[in-house]
């Protein structure tokens, strides 16, 4: 009898039940709360409203509901660009917050935190689960070297660079995949940004062309003076041009190098002057349109953009001018030397 007793109670204890392993999972995740966690990122340029961001919230809580929902707490944080942040502690809070205020809206994140209860679950263990949206990827230079030295993980550069990211903390993959497609069908179904901009999207698009453009029109206008200044001395007699043919093949050869140099340097100055005071400056809608600075702002930016795209069109009216204008030049002075 003495020699049954250990034999009984190793096997006793090498059997597990699986729901014992299941609960002792659960409870090991609750007290230690270290959980997988998956990113996803947003590089689009959208369009978020307050209304967007109520909707996002009522679709992640359709999710959690098919469960037995046990704890769920929100924080919501809004960064503004005045250098103030609006942190609510429950959902309530944000949604019945007054946005009709003069700072523009800088990043938003909203954290969910929740425990739940799975019907396929052997325990009445809750799961604790925790899913970070943050939007907006206002961050500055300096900024992003701060995120770059602190030593933190490799994506979190990334992230901050993002223009939405979505960050879940979990124990259940089901649930976890399931919030995920929600957030991004979400996101997907947004409008994007500046999407009435459509001559904004072509400039930006053709820039470099448009840069060619110049350049090239000003090289042009060089080879119709050089051909008005050649006809000139063939037909006519002037005294500081050599006599002979070929000098003068020579003399028009070596002119023309330094001609179009100059044109073409001129045609660069356009260009950039084009490209840093007038392309380069072309705004985007803001991301948000939450507070009533964000509002403003659309239509200040509405202003300032078509400005540009006027000024812009002169510039190119005075690439492509150039070249009627270098004709008109010659034929003035065909006209003065045969008189």
């Amino acid at each position: 009898m003495k020699n049954s007793t250990p034999s009984q109670a190793a096997n006793d204890i090498a059997i597990i039940d699986e729901s014992q392993i299941k609960q002792f999972q659960s409870l090991y995740y609750l007290i230690k709360g270290k959980r997988d966690t998956d990113i996803k990122l947003f590089t689009e340029f959208k369009q978020f409203s307050f209304e967007d961001v109520l909707e996002l919230n009522d679709k992640v809580y359709k999710i959690l509901e098919v469960h037995k929902l046990i704890t769920d707490i929100v924080n919501v944080n809004v960064g503004l660009e005045n250098k103030e942040i609006k942190t609510f502690g429950n959902w309530n809070e944000f949604k019945n917050t007054d946005w009709n205020i003069s700072a523009r809206t800088k990043y938003i994140s909203i954290e969910w935190d929740f425990n739940l209860l799975f019907q396929n679950q052997f325990h009445n263990v809750p799961q604790t689960h925790t899913m970070r949206v943050r939007i907006g990827n206002s961050l500055k230079p300096s900024e992003m070297i701060q995120v770059v030295f602190q030593g933190g993980d490799e994506y979190e550069l990334e992230e901050a660079q993002a223009q939405m990211s979505c960050k879940i903390d979990f124990i259940n993959a089901q649930i976890c995949n399931q919030l995920k497609i929600t957030v991004s069908e979400w996101y997907e179904a947004l409008p994007k940004n500046s999407e009435e901009h459509k001559l904004i999207k072509f400039i930006l698009k053709h820039e470099v062309k448009f840069q060619n453009l110049i350049v090239f029109s000003f090289l042009t206008s060089a080879i119709i003076l050089l051909n008005y200044l050649f006809s000139i001395s063939i037909n006519n007699e002037i005294e500081i041009l050599p006599k002979d043919i070929n000098q003068k093949m020579f003399f028009f050869i070596t002119l023309s190098i330094g001609v179009f140099y100059m044109f073409y340097k001129f045609g660069q100055l356009l260009s950039n002057r084009m490209m840093h005071k007038q392309i380069n400056k072309l705004k985007r809608n803001p991301m948000f349109e939450f507070t009533k600075g964000d509002k403003n702002r659309f239509t200040e930016i509405r202003k300032e953009n078509k400005q540009l795209i006027n000024g812009l069109f002169v510039t190119l009216l005075i690439g492509l001018s150039i070249n009627g204008l270098t004709a008109l030049i010659g034929f003035i002075l065909e006209l003065i030397l045969k008189n």
